[in-house]
């Protein structure tokens, strides 16, 4: 039987955004402060921005932006939208300076990461640019009168026709209908959803179903990135290794101390993140991370948070030897396909960063753009948002909503998606998942937790489905049972129509 739920209104708002990233913030401080913003959010200070511990990709000057292009295709095996990622790098000087403007402090010297042909990576604080980016943000968006900030979960968007009208939010157990002309969906990805995951243990793709629900497009669902070099000393989240510690000149190595990349792709430790966890997915036995190279000296000045997520689990890299890590699901590449200002296909919805698909990762998204995605579209969401026309003047809803109170266990879930969405997948064991998935029994429990859970079964059933529909191999999607295919199309999923597959724009 479902829980009926009274649903009490707020005061209207121009524009309401759904996250605490640097994507939300990014909106947030570059819209009007004239305009009335509400930022909302399960948690504030536990993103996925605030857990990053690379830094941000970009070039010096826009004369030099033609060498950070070609990475960004190279990585994305060339399934990437050129035109979006010519905006993401053309945008991402005026991105830093942006930063630079409102307060971080970013080190003298740049970095190279896997994929790098250069040396273009930005930190701040050593390996915790995240942080130190959102503590910056947070205290901005702080200080601003025009922005309120509350911690409730997304429930479902409201929308009349193909036009969106606001967001359906749990407060404290209420719910609560937030109106507004503008919604921006930046709620991080789906990698939550794998047992092995780097993310906050919220980010399971609510924000991605609910745009789906109201009849927005998700793309690419088949394409999940998973971070070679998770620390394999607790259970998940896991804390990250950084790739510029690679870049630094660290090694992966296997129980023996050998090198063994290599073999598989001649860049070694530098090679993209989808090969080396292949390679590392392929390899007999436990993979390990030695910083010897780097020696302790140069590790503790300029990757202070590694070294401390390392001790804090009893492992000295130096007199322990090197550090156990293993790929672990790291970055969603699909989502809600947006356009060149983060726009959906309805009306005034758009999204931002990770649950958005806005074409510029390709099948595998390059190390460090991520932060840097955030921020260019989130800019040019902002510009687009302020010349919306104004609020209508009244929304028609239900005064009471009504939730099942039933779902599958996050665990059985989750189980699920280990086994047929790995780093590696195949066609008989993908159908299994599907049928498991299918069978799946549902327990009582609280009825927003169990809408959560509804909402990440039926983007797991999408996920199971195009990576079945995907049959060749090709960036962070690998098939042991691969066929060869014209891989240049992407797998699309809305309401109103089967999914089907769409030439890329390149």
């Amino acid at each position: 039987m479902n829980a009926v739920i009274p649903v009490s209104e707020e005061t209207g708002f121009d524009v309401v955004i759904v996250g605490a990233g640097i994507g939300a913030h990014s909106v947030a401080l570059s819209l009007p402060s004239t305009l009335r913003i509400a930022m909302i959010s399960q948690d504030a200070v536990q993103t996925s921005s605030h857990w990053a511990k690379g830094g941000i990709a970009a070039e010096s000057c826009l004369s030099e932006i033609d060498a950070h292009l070609e990475d960004t295709l190279a990585a994305g095996a060339r399934l990437n939208d050129r035109d979006q990622v010519h905006r993401l790098v053309s945008g991402a000087p005026e991105a830093i300076r942006f930063l630079v403007e409102l307060g971080v402090v970013f080190e003298p010297t740049l970095e190279r990461e896997g994929g790098h042909q250069s040396a273009r990576i930005w930190h701040a604080d050593g390996d915790a640019t995240g942080l130190a980016v959102m503590r910056v943000l947070g205290a901005r968006r702080a200080a601003s009168l025009n922005i309120t900030s509350t911690t409730a979960r997304l429930v479902q968007l409201v929308t009349d026709g193909d036009c969106v009208q606001g967001a359906l939010v749990e407060q404290q157990g209420s719910l609560v209908l937030l109106k507004a002309r503008s919604v921006v969906l930046a709620t991080g990805g789906a990698t939550g959803l794998w047992s092995d995951h780097t993310s906050p243990d919220g980010n399971i793709g609510t924000g991605m179903v609910a745009a789906y629900r109201v009849g927005a497009t998700l793309g690419d669902l088949e394409f999940t990135q998973f971070h070679p070099t998770a620390i394999a000393l607790t259970g998940s989240p896991l804390p990250l290794a950084t790739e510029a510690l690679r870049g630094a000149g660290a090694w992966i190595v296997d129980a023996e101390g050998k090198r063994f990349l290599f073999a598989s792709d001649p860049a070694g430790e530098l090679a993209t993140r989808d090969k080396v966890s292949l390679a590392m997915h392929r390899h007999q036995g436990m993979s390990f991370l030695d910083v010897e190279p780097i020696g302790p000296a140069a590790l503790a000045k300029r990757f202070p948070s590694f070294l401390e997520a390392c001790r804090r689990y009893g492992h000295d890299p130096f007199a322990n030897g090197p550090v156990p890590i293993r790929p672990a699901a790291h970055y969603s590449i699909g989502g809600i396909v947006a356009g060149p200002h983060g726009e959906t296909n309805i009306q005034g919805l758009y999204a931002v960063g990770e649950c958005a698909n806005s074409g510029v990762h390709g099948a595998n998204r390059l190390a460090s753009n991520s932060l840097l995605e955030g921020l260019v579209f989130g800019r040019r969401a902002a510009a687009h948002i302020k010349d919306r026309p104004t609020l209508r003047q009244r929304l028609r809803y239900p005064s009471t909503l009504a939730l099942s109170p039933r779902a599958p266990s996050r665990a059985a879930i989750s189980a699920i998606v280990d086994v047929g969405l790995g780093v590696e997948r195949d066609h008989p064991t993908l159908q299994r998942s599907q049928a498991a998935l299918e069978a799946l029994v549902s327990n009582e429990m609280n009825p927003y937790f169990a809408s959560e859970l509804q909402s990440a079964r039926e983007l797991v059933a999408m996920t199971i489905q195009a990576a079945t529909l995907r049959r060749g191999t090709i960036g962070s999607h690998t098939r042991s049972d691969a066929i060869t295919e014209n891989p240049n199309y992407r797998i699309e999923f809305n309401q109103s129509q089967p999914p089907r597959r769409v030439e890329r724009q390149s």
